[in-house]
């Protein structure tokens, strides 16, 4: 069997409950409520990108201008101020979809970005938002976004609050090759964070709960505690 190709996260801990990183290529669904350590996770995914000299493009529907996320991003140790503009580029994706009248255009819209920007790595944050503008075109939308990760040989995250009642939105989960779950739980009455590999693909995976730390070095995995 060829072995399949693994994009290192940058989590300390992570990549060996995942085999060595996420498959290439892939989309992930990454999801928790909040505080659970999802921005901070998406970014230090892409910074090991740059590290590496890859580059990242983080797709928001919302979360305010670049500058107020470039300063977010810079308070932790692995957030090097040059990787912004430059290796890590914020585009604002709701903007662009509220312009398209179709899944259609809108996707040969993103593919346009995509092929000017060359990332390796593609964050998208609250892709479900766009359920709201694209309507019945919106399970398309998310067939055809699969299929243009994998076609651009891509590593995408997807990230996603959890849903009342649910741990991740139905749909997403649908077409994600991996799901990954972040909590913030109260137990005796304090906080604790943990992970869960729910789902990924060809990857014999860690399973059950596992310690998280956030700190100024990122976010941190503990497997089996």
């Amino acid at each position: 069997m060829n072995l399949i190709d693994r994009m290192p996260t940058g989590i300390p801990g992570l990549d060996s409950m995942i085999g060595g990183g996420l498959p290439k290529p892939s989309l992930t669904l990454l999801a928790g409520n909040a505080g659970a350590g999802k921005t901070t996770f998406c970014t230090q995914f892409l910074c090991k990108g740059a590290d590496l000299g890859e580059h990242g493009l983080y797709l928001l529907t919302f979360g305010g201008p670049p500058d107020m996320l470039f300063n977010y991003a810079s308070s932790y140790e692995f957030a090097k101020s040059t990787y912004f503009g430059k290796e890590v580029c914020y585009l604002e994706l709701e903007e662009m979809a509220e312009k398209e009248c179709s899944s259609k255009s809108f996707l040969d819209a993103l593919e346009r970005e995509i092929d000017k920007f060359k990332p390796a790595r593609i964050v998208i944050e609250n892709l479900s938002v766009l359920e709201d503008i694209l309507k019945d075109d919106y399970w398309r939308f998310l067939l055809k976004l699969s299929h243009l990760i994998k076609t651009k040989n891509l590593v995408a995250l997807v990230a996603e609050d959890a849903q009342p009642g649910a741990p991740y939105p139905a749909h997403i989960a649908q077409v994600a090759d991996g799901i990954i779950l972040l909590y913030n739980e109260e137990i005796n009455f304090a906080r604790r964070r943990s992970i869960e590999i729910v789902k990924m693909c060809c990857t014999s995976h860690h399973l059950g709960k596992h310690a998280v730390d956030i700190s100024a070095k990122g976010l941190v995995v503990y497997p089996g505690l």
